[in-house]
């Protein structure tokens, strides 16, 4: 549904933009100054720590999304431990890079997976939270350019700084902004983002599967006339092993000669003789026209209502922000919570509120070990 390359540098430089408006917001020279230091200080500098945080997005009240994550760094070693919830259902996984190894699986599955980057000389170990070499001239600049780029964009919203409190050696700031506070090069770069998003989830020339793992199954089945186990189809699905491979990788290699006979084609044609649209593929080789992508999005929105691009509109405005952090004796951030409030603006000019709400609590600096990861009974496949 997406032109990759187009939404990649659409979202970076939303991303950006907003990284610059929400570092830029806080406060006078000082608050400021602490807040970029301690960020830059856990980006870049920081390699042993815990951190529990939070993410919840609402749409006009309704929570559409929301992410629960524990991560841990210890020097190279690091754990991770997400439960994400939205339209398509709950995943929660398990990761872990511990001496060079790394492990994780979904929680759903019964296999889990590894790869022992000691015998991959293709991977390089990150030793900071972004994965930047420090030493490296390119993230240098780029790290300088944020930087810049934040400083330049403070203005008067340094005003608005204000200490609430301190206790215990840690220093309790916050910071709000209201509409007519927000720089207009923010919203002119949100509109851009907005636009391009939208433009890129209409396009109307596109084939989509329901499940393409399903579906290629069935057109081997169809075509062939042989049922095929169902330990292959698992394996095929969701992945396989060596054990599996050793069993079925003759098998495997007959689907994949029926699946490179071009049987998309026909679907493909459909689109030709109606002059774009969409297909929506069903698992059993069935398939379904829309004209457009509002049809599509009407009949299937679990197919479109599963992440944030479904929501932004054709524009998207900030409204205002509202943000907590937390700073200790030596200069690092403890807790941090923000909350912003977008308004969005459809097709039709109906508006709605999208609110994302954030929380970080970062704890354990220098104390931090991390341990392997309990597996249970699941099977091992390796990369």
């Amino acid at each position: 549904m997406r032109k990759r390359n187009r939404l990649l540098v659409c979202l970076a430089a939303g991303v950006l933009i907003l990284a610059v408006s929400a570092t830029a917001a806080f406060g006078s020279v000082n608050g400021y100054t602490k807040y970029k230091e301690a960020l830059k200080s856990l980006a870049l500098e920081t390699d042993n720590f815990t951190a529990t945080g939070t993410m919840q997005v609402n749409y006009d009240g309704k929570e559409i999304a929301s992410l629960q994550q524990d991560f841990a760094m210890e020097g190279q070693n690091v754990y991770s431990h997400s439960v994400s919830k939205d339209a398509s259902g709950q995943m929660e996984t398990y990761d872990t890079l511990l001496d060079g190894v790394r492990t994780e699986f979904n929680m759903n599955d019964k296999y889990y997976y590894q790869v022992d980057y000691g015998t991959n000389q293709d991977t390089t170990l990150a030793s900071n939270l972004l994965g930047l070499d420090t030493d490296d001239e390119m993230a240098n600049r780029m790290v300088n350019f944020v930087e810049i780029a934040a400083d330049t964009v403070v203005g008067e919203l340094k005003n608005n700084f204000v200490q609430v409190g301190k206790e215990n050696g840690v220093t309790q700031y916050q910071i709000e902004i209201a509409q007519n506070q927000v720089p207009s090069l923010v919203n002119a770069g949100l509109s851009l983002f907005a636009y391009s998003v939208d433009a890129s989830n209409r396009e109307n020339y596109t084939v989509n599967f329901a499940d393409y793992s399903a579906t290629v199954i069935h057109n081997y089945e169809s075509t062939t006339g042989e049922t095929l186990p169902e330990e292959f189809k698992d394996g095929y699905s969701n992945g396989y092993d060596d054990a599996w491979y050793e069993t079925y990788g003759d098998l495997l290699d007959k689907v994949e000669e029926v699946n490179a006979t071009n049987w998309e084609e026909k679907y493909y044609n459909v689109l030709e003789e109606q002059g774009g649209g969409i297909v929506y593929v069903s698992e059993d080789g069935s398939y379904d026209y829309y004209a457009d992508y509002d049809a599509f999005a009407a009949a299937h929105p679990e197919a479109v209502g599963d992440s944030l691009e479904s929501y932004v509109g054709q524009d998207l405005n900030l409204e205002k922000v509202l943000c907590t952090f937390s700073v200790d004796d030596q200069g690092r951030l403890t807790d941090n919570h923000i909350e912003v409030t977008f308004q969005t603006t459809e097709k039709d000019g109906s508006s709605h509120t999208l609110v994302l709400t954030g929380d970080v609590t970062l704890t354990n600096y220098g104390t931090t070990t991390i341990q392997p990861l309990d597996v249970g009974d699941r099977t091992l496949i390796t990369y």
